[in-house]
């Protein structure tokens, strides 16, 4: 069988859940061919570069427009889809001999929603969306099945006419080795993980930096992802503080933490819960975090700062000292993963 999984590099959420739908579907069918294409570089190669690089300027610097434009796509979900972009589809298709489609980003859903009505095609669609609200983007008429991470994530499909049989509840998938479990060394010191997701933006102001790295019983990590500039001002200004730049081996220094300071991305917090570390959210400001940030505090698995003019540091210090509830939300850490139907892609 030959599996095509589509993908977008807008943040690095979408393209981490599609190495983590591969990595399961050859773990269950080691005779799978699965292949996965950056579906804007592919549809878009001239265009592709300056359509990244608007939406990372967007997201660090003008959110409120982002969240804007976000809401309006969701009122106009659906895509016109032309012959020239009819006829690349059909090639990417041929090309890998597709037998099924996966798709990690809601454009594509769209296009091959689009290009499966064009072309009367029965090729499945089979989506995984990637957060815990379910945007309007991602719902597509010709997806075959629909994989979610949680209940209220398909009660939500369900209230906008998706059908039950549609779908299944699999928790949002993150590669198998954040289920590994790996022997924590003693040092006398609680660990903070403090990451920024695939864009290098640290939630945290340098006051914040500051005030953590002071506390000598705290072992504070930065990751940094690519941002190379973030990386030399914090190792320069913060020299307590640990550094680390782009790394495939997130898992580790998450399994070590007792807590991870970060974006409410729907990966991360799944990730998250794999290694049942406790969450800490300061002040979500995208649109499709808000979702996120919720479930995170309705299932008491960490803890979220709405308010923008609190004490961040002091908060945080706050939760640290508080061992019986830092295990209270890894014991829920684990309840919530017991509860995913695993192998369904497979």
């Amino acid at each position: 069988m030959n599996i095509l999984i589509l993908t977008g590099r807008f943040g690095m959420g979408h393209v981490k859940a599609a190495e983590a739908i591969k990595e399961q579907i050859l773990q269950e069918n080691r005779d799978a061919k699965v292949t996965t294409i950056d579906f804007i570089d592919y549809m878009f190669p001239v265009l592709s570069k300056t359509i990244y690089q608007g939406f990372n300027f967007m997201v660090s610097r003008c959110s409120g427009l982002y969240n804007a434009m976000n809401k309006a796509a969701g009122k106009n979900s659906g895509v016109p889809l032309k012959l020239t972009f009819t006829r690349k589809i059909d090639r990417l298709i041929e090309e890998h001999n597709a037998d099924a489609i996966v798709v990690a980003f809601p454009v594509c859903s769209q296009y091959i929603s689009s290009y499966k009505k064009m072309r009367q095609c029965s090729i499945p669609l089979y989506t995984y969306i990637t957060d815990i609200t379910a945007h309007e983007e991602w719902i597509a008429p010709k997806t075959d099945k629909y994989f979610v991470g949680d209940i209220s994530t398909k009660n939500a499909l369900l209230s906008k006419g998706v059908s039950e049989e549609k779908i299944e509840i699999t928790g949002i998938p993150v590669r198998q080795c954040f289920y590994q479990e790996y022997e924590k060394q003693n040092t006398g010191k609680k660990e903070v993980l403090i990451m920024g997701g695939g864009l290098g933006l640290i939630p945290s102001s340098e006051d914040f930096l500051e005030k953590l790295s002071k506390c000598r019983d705290i072992k504070v990590t930065v990751i940094t992802g690519k941002n190379e500039k973030l990386k030399r001002e914090l190792e320069k200004k913060f020299p307590a503080i640990e550094v680390i730049g782009y790394t495939q081996e997130v898992n580790r220094y998450m399994q070590r933490a007792d807590l991870i300071i970060t974006k409410a991305g729907g990966i991360t917090t799944f990730e998250a819960i794999a290694t049942k570390t406790p969450l800490y959210i300061i002040k979500p400001f995208l649109e499709q975090e808000f979702g996120n940030a919720k479930y995170i505090e309705d299932h008491n698995i960490g803890r979220v700062l709405w308010d923008t003019y609190a004490d961040e540091a002091e908060d945080i210090l706050q939760l640290l000292r508080h061992d019986r509830l830092l295990e209270t939300m890894k014991k829920n850490m684990q309840e919530i993963g017991k509860g995913f139907s695993k192998g369904l892609i497979a």
